[in-house]
C-alpha cells in the first residue's frame, strides 16, 4: 500500500507527513508501528507503506503544460493590471473577467464571498480541537 500526499503540508492532512521526498527520489517507506521513515524497501518492512510527498510537485509541469497555462492566462493580464484593487471587492466585478473575479481568495484583508467557508471551517476545526 502507499500514500501520496500532494498537499505536502507538514503534519497536515496526512498526520505523519514529517519528511518530504524529491523528484529524483520520490518515495520513502513509512513504518506506522515505529513511526519511522526508511529510504529503501526491504523484507523487514511488513508494517510499512510506500510514501510520496514532493513539496514542490505542483510546480513540476512539463514545458507544454506551462506554455498552455501561460497562453490561457495571457488574455487576462491586461484587465488584471488595469483593475483598481483599492475598490471594494464587489465593485471590482465589472472590471475583472469572471474567471479572475471568482478565483480571488482575499481582497483587502478579507476573504472573498466564494471563500468565506474557510473561516467557518477554521472555527469548526478549533472547536473540535478543544
Amino acid at each position: 500500500m502507499g500514500v501520496c500526499d500532494i498537499s505536502a503540508d507538514y503534519e497536515g492532512s496526512i498526520e505523519f507527513t514529517r519528511q518530504f521526498t524529491s523528484i529524483e527520489e520520490p518515495f520513502v517507506v513509512y513504518d506506522s508501528i515505529k513511526d519511522e521513515f526508511y529510504e529503501k524497501i526491504n523484507q523487514n518492512n511488513e508494517n510499512c507503506i510506500l510514501f510520496h510527498s514532493v513539496d514542490h510537485l505542483p510546480a513540476e509541469m512539463p514545458k507544454e503544460a506551462s506554455n498552455h497555462f501561460g497562453s490561457a492566462l495571457l488574455s487576462f493580464v491586461e484587465k488584471v493590471a488595469l483593475s483598481d484593487n483599492k475598490k471594494p471587492f464587489d465593485l471590482q466585478k465589472d472590471e475583472l473577467p469572471p474567471q479572475i473575479y471568482n478565483a480571488i481568495i482575499t481582497c483587502q484583508g478579507e476573504l472573498s464571498p466564494n471563500f468565506k467557508y474557510i473561516s467557518e471551517l477554521r472555527k469548526i476545526n478549533e472547536k473540535v480541537k478543544l
